[in-house]
This record gives C-alpha cells, sequence and structure tokens, in this order.
C-alpha cells in the first residue's frame, strides 16, 4: 500500500468522523436511517471521496481506478464487494454540504493536534480567489445563456401538453448569427468598433427581451395547467415553474446590465451578475499581472505549523484587513492559547488590528506596513524576529498552490455557493491528511 494510504488507513478509523458522515447520509431521506435498502457504509463513503481528493480524481476517473486496484479496494473497505459507481457518489458528495465537512475538517484538525503535529505556536494568513465554474463574463454570452435557459424551459412546458398562449419559435439560428456579428465588430478598433457593435446588440437585446416575455406569460399558461395535471405531467410543469422562476429574474438583469454598458456606456461593474447558473460570483482583482480579473469568490486560508490548515473561509469582504483579529481569535478558540508569531502579508496591516492581537496574547506580530515607513518602523522591520517570520509567512503562498493545484481548489469543480464551499473543504481536508501520514 501507498505509505501515506497506509498511514491514513488508522486516522480514517475514527469514530467521529464515521459518525459525522453517518449523520449526514440519514437525513438523505424520512428514515432513511431505518427502513430501505442496505446502503454504502458511512466508513467507505468517507474513504472512497477521501482518495477522490487526495488524487485528485474524477468521479469517473474515481470509479474506473478503485475497481482495477486492490490496494484501493482494501484502502476503501470495500474488497471483493462492489465499487459504487460514479453517479451514486456524486449523490453522496452532494449530501456532504459545507457544515459537515466543517465538523469533518474541525475534527481532522483536532486529530493534528492530538498526534502533535502541530501545537499552534505560530500562525500565517492570506487570502486567495477560487474560480467559479463559468466561462468568461461578456454579455453577449450572457445573453446567449439566458436565451437557451429560457427557450428550454418553455419548451418542456409545451412538450407537456401545455397549450402556449404564443407561438414558439426556434431562435437558435438568429441567436448564433448575432454572435457572429459581434465577434466580427470587435476585430475593428476604437470607436468604429464601438458603433458597430451597437446594432447586433440591439437584435440580440430584442431577441432576449422577447424570449423573456414569451417565459413569462409560458409560466402563468403551466401554472393554469397544473390545477388538472396529475403524475408525470404535474411533476415536469412543476420543474419548469421552478427554473423559470430562477432564472427570469436573472434574465432580466442581464438584459438591464447589456442595455446600460453597451447602449448607454455605463461601465460599472458593482452588482454585476456574471453568470446565470453562478450568481454568487464576483469580480476579484488581486493586482496579479499574468491574472488581473479573476471570478468567483474570495477564500480565507489559515494555517499553523506542521503545514496544518486550521481554518478556511469563503469570505466577502474586500479588504484582507478586516480578517486579522478573527484568525488570531479563531486560532486561540481551535487551540486555547494565541500564538507566539502571527505573520501575514502587508494587506492585512492595520495599526488598531495589530494592538488588538498583542492584546489577545500575539508575542510577535510580523504584518509590514504598506505605506512608505519611517526610520522607527524600519528599525522595527529589520529585527531578527521579524525577518524570520516574514520569510515563514512566504511558505503560506506554496500552501495555497499546494491547495490549488494539487488538491483541486484552484477552480470550483461544484455548483453554487455550497459547491465552493465543499471544493474549499475537501482541499483542506486531503491537504491535512497528507502532513498527519507526513508527520507518522
Amino acid at each position: 500500500m501507498d505509505p501515506v494510504l497506509k498511514r491514513l488507513d488508522g486516522v480514517l478509523e475514527d469514530a467521529e468522523l464515521v459518525d459525522q458522515v453517518f449523520d449526514a447520509l440519514s437525513k438523505r431521506r424520512e428514515g432513511s436511517s431505518r427502513t430501505g435498502r442496505p446502503s454504502t457504509p458511512a466508513e467507505v463513503v468517507l474513504r472512497v471521496l477521501v482518495l477522490k481528493h487526495l488524487r485528485n480524481w474524477s468521479y469517473e476517473q474515481l470509479q474506473w481506478e478503485v475497481t482495477g486496484n486492490f490496494v484501493y479496494r482494501r484502502f476503501c473497505r470495500i474488497d471483493g464487494g462492489d465499487v459504487p459507481d460514479a453517479k451514486t457518489m456524486v449523490r453522496y458528495g452532494q449530501l456532504l454540504g459545507g457544515e459537515t465537512l466543517q465538523r469533518v475538517f474541525d475534527r481532522i484538525v483536532e486529530l493534528a493536534k492530538i498526534r502533535g503535529v502541530t501545537k499552534g505556536k505560530r500562525l500565517r494568513v492570506d487570502t486567495t480567489v477560487v474560480e467559479a465554474p463559468i466561462h468568461y463574463p461578456t454579455d453577449s454570452a450572457l445573453l446567449a445563456d439566458a436565451i437557451r435557459v429560457l427557450s428550454r424551459e418553455v419548451g418542456k412546458i409545451e412538450e407537456a401538453g401545455t397549450k402556449l398562449p404564443f407561438v414558439r419559435t426556434d431562435v437558435r439560428r438568429s441567436l448564433a448569427r448575432r454572435l457572429l456579428e459581434i465577434g466580427y465588430a470587435l476585430r475593428q478598433r476604437g470607436d468604429a468598433a464601438k458603433e458597430a457593435l451597437v446594432k447586433p446588440y440591439k437584435r440580440l437585446l430584442r431577441t432576449a427581451g422577447r424570449t423573456t416575455r414569451q417565459a413569462i406569460r409560458a409560466r402563468r399558461a403551466a401554472i393554469r395547467a397544473m390545477k388538472k395535471a396529475r403524475g408525470k405531467r404535474r411533476a415536469a410543469l412543476a420543474r419548469a415553474v421552478a427554473k423559470l422562476d430562477t432564472f427570469v429574474p436573472r434574465a432580466e438583469q442581464v438584459i438591464r446590465q447589456t442595455r446600460a454598458r453597451v447602449l448607454r456606456g455605463v461601465p460599472n461593474s458593482d452588482g454585476k451578475l456574471l453568470s446565470i447558473f453562478e450568481p454568487e460570483a464576483r469580480i476579484l482583482r488581486r493586482g496579479k499581472l499574468h491574472k488581473p480579473t479573476e471570478f468567483g469568490s474570495l477564500v480565507k486560508v489559515q494555517e499553523a505549523e506542521g503545514g496544518v490548515v486550521t481554518d478556511l473561509a469563503v469570505v466577502q469582504t474586500h479588504h484582507d484587513a478586516a480578517l486579522l483579529v478573527s484568525s488570531v481569535e479563531r486560532h486561540i478558540e481551535i487551540f486555547g492559547t494565541a500564538p507566539v508569531l502571527a505573520s501575514t502579508d502587508r494587506g492585512f496591516y492595520s495599526g488598531a488590528g495589530v494592538q488588538q492581537i498583542e492584546q489577545l496574547g500575539v508575542r510577535h506580530a510580523v504584518i509590514p506596513f504598506p505605506g512608505k515607513k519611517s526610520q522607527k518602523r524600519l528599525r522595527h522591520e529589520r529585527q531578527r524576529w521579524f525577518r524570520r517570520g516574514r520569510a515563514w509567512r512566504a511558505g503560506g503562498e506554496a500552501r495555497i498552490a499546494r491547495l490549488k493545484h494539487r488538491f483541486g481548489m484552484a477552480r470550483s469543480r461544484y455548483r453554487g455557493a455550497s459547491g465552493t464551499a465543499r471544493s474549499v473543504y475537501w482541499a483542506g481536508i486531503a491537504n491535512n491528511l497528507v502532513a498527519i501520514a507526513a508527520a507518522a
């Protein structure tokens, strides 16, 4: 067996970890823990999902690897039994939401403390962007997405036997033409490009507006038809109505923001919808030369010595300085005492924040001053302990790179805010398990 898996075999036998997974699986349906066919054991589900994220596999690759490898079968406690297929594991993964994974993550941090992997003497914290699973958010692509989704749901309502109060037309060819015209206009430069974009965008907006109005009328017709419908037909209409309730307001917002930007020249991006499928995605500019603008969620990564990530959280703030005091308080909550050294980059600096963490018990606050430094400040930052603490903080960049590129935190594979939380916590769980195995 792989030495890492061999050492983790005993760690994953922890009863609290298995109980957390069992509680999540038992809530799948009312009475799931008492009735129905025998399900996959919670211990197997935990180990299979841990293996997936340790190796950064897809669900299909996970099924393929475990099925054909006896070592993986033994690690997952399957042996000669049937391996859960990819779709089944997708459902199990969805049941383990953010709250359950947070408890599993916290328990693994506790196990790292018990095994002496970390003592909480040092703290470093930084923020990074986890990209949302969306394409680049151009106005034309957003309008095209809205048109396709609304047209598809209106078609489902008609297929369910509902008579629509209008003649439904196929706009796919018209949509493709408008997108081509916009692409040709973008090849021009300067004012000529802006003028050339107006006409195709107006046509695309007319198509989007007409499709949205038809979707609203189709929704009303579906609600009326649901009063007499039964069985599968009623269920199909209910699903289509629920989808329209979600996507019609988003389509209307996309139309409004496109008119404001393209036709009226208002470039304001505050509150802009970046995807009709991922409305929580934000525009984040972190000052990186290779990627000046990113689209996704801002995540705080908090780490102690020993390579153990002690806290992960999706944050809404635009200023890292607001996270400094809460990070130290969270460290005290985990370890029962303040870190001797707390090190961050200059984005976390604030005079009041440094004073507060020193009052909490931090002996060495290694937070570089962001502006022009006085001679007194220069002497302070040239001290040996400050320079050593700053060098240790640089390792946090490597930790974030490891979380992103080895454990799949660079881009969320799951949809929605809950999906981002799943990606983040699974990356942290995989990292901490490897740290425990390395220290064993």
